[in-house]
């Protein structure tokens, strides 16, 4: 005869068990919601191409009448207004404005003068350009300032090529306002006088 005391042992292990494996799922399904909303309503966020924007709302699929969940994006300075999908916003380039530390990796950029040698082809110039600021990197950004900015001191730029410089200043202007808490007068004459040494 079976001992009884070992069948119910034997249950309260599987209990146990199954309890365990509960508990660490629901707790991975946390996490994972956590990750997915990677920003609170109130964050300042980078937007490629667009800049520093504020996260106003955060739609859900269901009460925006959309397949999913939306950032609801307001810009200050153009005062559009995006909505960008929670799951594909890392991925498309939306991040957190830089910290202050990281300002003077930009100035090292925006002085170094040798750093590539500037495609010659306008075509294939301006697709670099612009992928650069699509990417969301402002360190990307702040290469195509400068590349601009010394081509622009050699020979002028075409009306497609002063528009992308006049986009890049803002972007790097207003970024690096934001992290190191200045004004954005201040912070153009801090890229002026990184240029000009």
């Amino acid at each position: 005869m079976p001992d009884s005391s070992l069948t119910i042992t034997g249950r309260c292990a599987s209990i146990v068990a199954i309890f365990v494996v509960l508990f660490i799922r629901g707790s991975s399904l946390v996490v994972a919601s956590k990750q997915q909303v990677a920003f609170s309503i109130g964050s300042k966020v980078i937007y490629p191409s667009h800049g520093i924007g504020t996260i106003t709302k955060i739609e859900s699929g269901k009460s925006a009448g959309l397949d999913e969940s939306c950032y609801i994006i307001r810009f200050t300075t153009s005062g559009m207004t995006i909505m960008a999908p929670v799951k594909s916003a890392k991925m498309v380039g939306m991040r957190k404005v830089i910290q202050k530390r990281e300002v003077p990796k930009i100035m090292r950029i925006l002085k170094d003068s040798s750093a590539e040698k500037i495609e010659s082809n306008w075509n294939k110039r301006q697709k670099t350009y612009l992928e650069k600021i699509k990417s969301g990197s402002i360190f990307e950004v702040a290469s195509v300032y400068r590349d601009l900015f010394l081509l622009k001191e050699k020979k002028g730029l075409s009306f497609g090529e002063q528009q992308v410089f006049d986009n890049a200043h803002k972007l790097v202007v207003s970024e690096i306002a934001e992290a190191k808490g200045i004004q954005e007068d201040k912070a153009s004459v801090l890229l002026t006088k990184a240029l000009s040494n």
